[in-house]
């Protein structure tokens, strides 16, 4: 039986068999399908490294895009994602502001990239309403180099994670085929 949309959203935004169990479930999924230790692996690094763009409602998009293009595990892009989360924001989005307003000042785009004094992306968690309020009455300030800054970390960290990924992927993998097989043998 076949699930209506408004019962996708609801399962994507909270599982009713669990966190524990979906995540089981993703793990089966991306190691089941026979992927190499370089598709799960760039996957993971591409999911992560869009975390770094400013645009929160599309990083799924992006992950299934890029990891598409590089051939990448597509299921592996979509977790990969959970690493920009709301612990890991605020220090990727500063990174990803500070990189844009430095490579817009040297474009010579320095309107776009100066805040005010009493406005520093830095105190945005002491002083968030003149932050937010700043950003609402002049969102490109901000925007601008918090995305060019962002898809700029994204491509400087994408070898950073999939270097770090690498080998526990390798190693879970080859942990899970192990396991596997094993298991088949004594079924058989």
């Amino acid at each position: 039986k076949p699930h209506g949309k408004l019962k996708k959203v609801r399962e994507a935004l909270w599982p009713s068999m669990g966190w524990r169990r979906m995540f089981n479930y993703y793990r089966h999924r991306i190691f089941r399908t026979g992927d190499s230790n370089y598709k799960v692996t760039a996957g993971l690094a591409v999911g992560a490294a869009v975390s770094f763009t400013p645009f929160l409602g599309t990083h799924i998009l992006q992950a299934m895009f890029f990891s598409w293009g590089i051939r990448g595990s597509i299921v592996a892009g979509l977790i990969g994602t959970f690493i920009g989360n709301p612990w890991t924001y605020p220090v990727m989005f500063v990174a990803a502001y500070e990189v844009g307003v430095r490579v817009c000042t040297f474009w010579g785009i320095q309107t776009f990239a100066v805040l005010p004094p009493d406005v520093v992306i830095a105190n945005a968690d002491h002083e968030p309403w003149a932050f937010f309020l700043h950003m609402l009455a002049h969102p490109v300030k901000i925007l601008l180099p918090l995305t060019v800054g962002g898809y700029i970390c994204a491509i400087v960290f994408w070898p950073v994670f999939y270097a770090l990924l690498y080998y526990p992927v390798r190693v879970a993998r080859t942990t899970y085929i192990r396991k596997h097989r094993r298991r088949r043998g004594h079924e058989a």
